[in-house]
């Protein structure tokens, strides 16, 4: 069946590129597939070769388009996402093989298998969209193409508390559209670049002629509406919210190697150095330290700290840090974040890592994993509505390591908030990209909500991130050390605060509506 945006032209490179596809064998379609995925990679931390995430959307949406049936289809989005995921969460690989305690081999099999199950919602998206295209040409294929695989985005980052790791919005943060994030937040940016990529990959594969220059002139508006707003936004900022006062803080980097941290001889030690340090820096505001730097659970160590936190308020202090809590009464265990001394708080990490701090059908997975040794984490989740910590007269809206991912909980609890503080332990990672990464999504967040972004890690990277997304101070990686800056305060929120994600929501639904009235004038004129 031929591409309903295609037209009867025999002639051109365009035909003839795809008959050359339909001859490749699928070997060849899927080298190029795991080539083009791996290439997207580059446009994320620490490359930031942004046209290079846009060249695998290309690939994608032409592998779409060309395909002579919807298994196809779907096996080369497949293709193009193992060589995507592949490459760019590759550090899943150094934090089971070093820390997980299963070997190589064990190691490398889990990791495939979650490369796998991300790649799968690319190939399910690949899948229907070519089933919509056919069954549905009153609509631009690069429309369904760009529908299904935010749809397929949105799942991978829902399931089993999500993995929103590497979408398609992070790919921009040196280019125009990264001045979108205030207006609509992630899910926007990552419209513009799926919906410019398959536009691309349309228009190129379409053969044209006089009489039907185009069949998506509605789209390429809504890219010269997106591209050029950008444009004048990074040219002519606009301000959305207002400054209300620097925080004199010092972050604390603990660098306590990842398997000695929980060993019962480190506890004592550790803690120790992060207390000297503090009061090396008492005439800070705000003093942080990285999640889990205190391995004594809340109820072990508040006696102990109690003349401490008192030495810290007499100093107009806060200390800010992690430290697991055990419920009283359940004896259920939280990841948390304390304020103490001149602030006050107790947070619970609301969203936990799969198989690193919970057990997806632990009944089922659990035994399997005992089989191989890997040791289980569970943790309990903090409830939805918890408030800010507080901090002098500042509210602080706190973000545990994974949970600086997900821009619906950063904007849900910005509006009570001066600032945002994100810790973490990278030591995770190892010497991957990984951190890096991690350190680019809280750039984002920063962004999107107009506020600060504090980040206390025990090994890197440590850094202050401003309102615009922009790193103002940043420790060194793998060194025992301490950042000081004035952090800033906002009062006032972004456009994307406002209205999350409805700004996207009716873009792709105004390009649908259209777009299906001017093919209906078309079909008249």
């Amino acid at each position: 069946m031929p591409h309903p945006d295609s037209t009867n032209t025999t002639t051109g490179w365009a035909p003839r590129f795809t008959t050359f596809l339909h001859t490749l064998s699928p070997l060849w379609t899927t080298l190029i597939g795991l080539a083009s995925g791996a290439l997207g990679v580059t446009s994320f931390a620490p490359f930031h070769f942004w046209p290079g995430y846009f060249v695998s959307l290309v690939v994608f949406s032409a592998f779409v388009i060309t395909s002579p049936t919807s298994k196809v289809a779907g096996w080369r989005g497949v293709s193009v996402a193992l060589g995507f995921f592949g490459a760019g969460i590759s550090w899943v690989y150094v934090s089971i093989a070093e820390y997980g305690q299963v070997g190589v081999l064990i190691a490398g099999v889990i990791t495939l298998a979650f490369i796998l199950v991300l790649s799968s919602f690319w190939g399910l998206a690949a899948l229907f969209a070519w089933r919509l295209i056919q069954k549905f040409p009153s609509l631009p294929a690069s429309l369904w193409i760009t529908i299904c695989l935010l749809l397929g985005e949105t799942a991978r980052s829902t399931f089993f508390t999500g993995f929103p790791w590497l979408l398609p919005g992070y790919a921009v943060e040196n280019n125009w559209l990264f001045e979108l994030l205030p207006l609509g937040g992630i899910w926007l940016t990552s419209t513009a670049v799926i919906l410019t990529s398959s536009v691309i990959a349309v228009t190129l594969l379409t053969p044209s002629n006089p009489s039907q220059p185009t069949r998506q002139p509605i789209l390429w508006l809504a890219l010269l509406g997106l591209w050029g707003s950008a444009a004048y936004l990074h040219y002519a900022p606009v301000t959305w919210v207002q400054e209300t006062a620097h925080i004199k803080t010092t972050l604390v980097q603990g660098n306590i190697k990842q398997d000695e941290k929980w060993l019962a001889r480190m506890a004592k030690q550790s803690l120790s150095f992060y207390q000297q340090t503090t009061i090396e820096h008492l005439d800070s505001d705000l003093v942080v330290w990285p999640e889990t730097a205190i391995t004594y659970s809340y109820p072990q160590v508040s006696p102990y700290l109690k003349s401490f936190s008192q030495e810290l308020a007499d100093s107009q202090t806060t200390l800010i840090t992690g430290i697991p809590d055990v419920g009283e009464k359940t004896g259920e265990y939280y990841n948390a974040i304390w304020a103490t001394g001149n602030g006050f708080g107790l947070y619970y990490k609301r969203r936990l890592v799969p198989f690193g701090e919970y057990i997806p059908f632990a009944e089922y997975v659990g035994p399997i994993l005992d089989v191989f040794g890997m040791p289980m984490s569970s943790f309990k989740s903090g409830d939805d509505n918890q408030p800010v910590l507080q901090a002098g007269e500042w509210g602080i809206a706190p973000f545990i390591c994974y949970e600086i991912v997900y821009a619906e909980q950063v904007r849900q609890m910005v509006r009570d908030s001066d600032l945002l503080i994100t810790i973490s332990n990278d030591g995770w990672f190892g010497t991957s990209f990984g951190p890096w990464q991690h350190l680019q999504i809280a750039q984002f967040r920063a962004k999107e909500t107009g506020r600060y972004v504090i980040r206390a890690t025990n090994t890197g990277i440590t850094a202050f991130i401003d309102e615009k997304g922009n790193i103002i101070a940043q420790a060194p990686q793998f060194e025992q050390t301490t950042l000081t800056a004035n952090a800033k305060t906002f009062s006032g929120i972004t456009p994307y605060v406002n209205w999350g994600n409805w700004p996207t929501i009716w873009l792709l639904g105004l390009c649908a509506a259209l777009s299906y009235l001017f093919r209906l004038y078309r079909r008249r004129d």
